[in-house]
Order: structure tokens, then sequence, then C-alpha cells
């Protein structure tokens, strides 16, 4: 069970990896239930492809910034992440995102 009670915090602040590409959410805030990270990626950007088949865990995108998608390895299908739309992944499922023109923050939660 986590002692956090309630902890907030500008993104910007949350310990960083890869010069500010990644925000760590999870030990920014001190969560133990779940892991959570935010992702900035430049304009026009792909991801190396991941999935999660080791760990188990389902992943939740929700945009925060710009606009792009979660592209499925195995079909090719793009989920699209902007103001309107969130994606979620197996883990089975290979997965990388890519940014639009304006780029893209997004909460990566698994």
């Amino acid at each position: 069970m986590s002692d956090l009670t309630a902890k907030g915090s500008a993104i910007d602040d949350l310990p960083d990896r890869w010069d500010g590409f990644m925000r760590m959410v999870r030990p920014g805030l001190g969560l133990s239930a779940f892991g959570a990270n935010i992702m900035n990626l430049p304009p026009d950007y792909t991801t190396r492809s991941h999935d999660e088949s080791g760990s188990g865990q389902e992943e939740l995108y929700v945009r925060l910034a710009g606009a792009g998608w979660v592209v499925l390895d195995d079909s090719g299908e793009r989920l699209t992440l902007d103001a309107e739309h969130l994606a979620a992944v197996g883990p089975g499922t290979a997965r990388s995102l890519s940014s639009g023109p304006e780029g893209l923050r997004v909460l990566c939660i698994g």
C-alpha cells in the first residue's frame, strides 16, 4: 500500500531521461500502483517499436499536446492520438509512437 496522499508537479519538473525526451511520472510523484511516463516526441518522429509481453502490462496513451499515432507493427494500423482520441494496447502487441508535424506530448500509463 502506498503512503501517497497527494502530490502535484509541473511536467517539466519531473525527473527526465534522454535530455527531456521522457519525463518519469511514477518516481516524480511517488506512485506505486502503476507506471506512468510522459514522452515528448519532436515533429515527424517515430519511436523504436516495443511490446510488453515480458511484463504483461497493458498501456494507455493519452495525448497532452500536439498529435500523432500509436502504430501497431503487425497490421500497420494507426490509432489516432489527438484532442478527441486516446488508445490502449495489450502486452503482446508490438507498437511504436509517431508524431505529426507539430510533435506529440503523450502520457503513457501501464
